[in-house]
């Protein structure tokens, strides 16, 4: 009766094997698939972010230049008196919340170039992680496959050797002497 039970054993042994093995086929086809899918997430952002700082930059370049120009209508007592005669001030009004206007694009503008740089970054992180968990898995993958050759190697061995043991035991007979 211990044979019988052994080879149910080795047969479950090798079933369970065979189930790890699609289980985890099937995970890792999933997760190729989001690391294919966060790849070009990925290749999408970094572009895109390489943009951003292009136009933060120009915009702190017009901004720097937009200052420099208001100082100096500022700084000349004709332009001054010209536009407070001709217009009340309201250039120099429009100007000044033009200036305000941009130095706050700017600042939004930083503001979400740092939240890209952190978003890229924890990507990078996650497609690392997800690059060795898909790594661990595929060795699982291939333990499992040979666990279930092994098992239903050794139980098919086993049963040819164990073949009278078998038939008797299944007869309900041990053989000479049972009761």
């Amino acid at each position: 009766m211990g044979k019988v039970i052994s080879l149910l054993l080795i047969v479950i042994f090798a079933f369970a094997s065979e189930v790890g093995y699609l289980f985890l086929a099937k995970k890792i086809t999933a997760g190729e698939r989001r690391i294919y899918e966060g790849q070009r997430q990925l290749d999408e952002g970094e572009p895109q972010l390489k943009e951003g700082r292009s136009r933060l930059e120009a915009g702190r370049i017009e901004s720097f230049e937009g200052k420099k120009d208001y100082k100096q209508a500022e700084g000349n007592p004709v332009l001054v008196l010209a536009d407070k005669l001709l217009y009340g001030g309201e250039d120099f009004d429009d100007a000044r919340k033009r200036i305000a206007e941009g130095d706050r694009q700017i600042s939004e503008g930083e503001g979400r170039i740092k939240a890209g740089e952190g978003r890229i970054d924890a990507g990078k992180l996650e497609l690392g992680i997800g690059r060795e968990y898909l790594r661990v898995a595929k060795i699982a993958l291939v333990t499992c496959m040979f666990s279930a050759i092994f098992f239903a190697s050794l139980s098919v061995v086993l049963g040819f050797c164990w073949r009278k043991s078998l038939v008797q035991a299944c007869k309900g007979t041990q053989g000479p002497g049972a009761i």
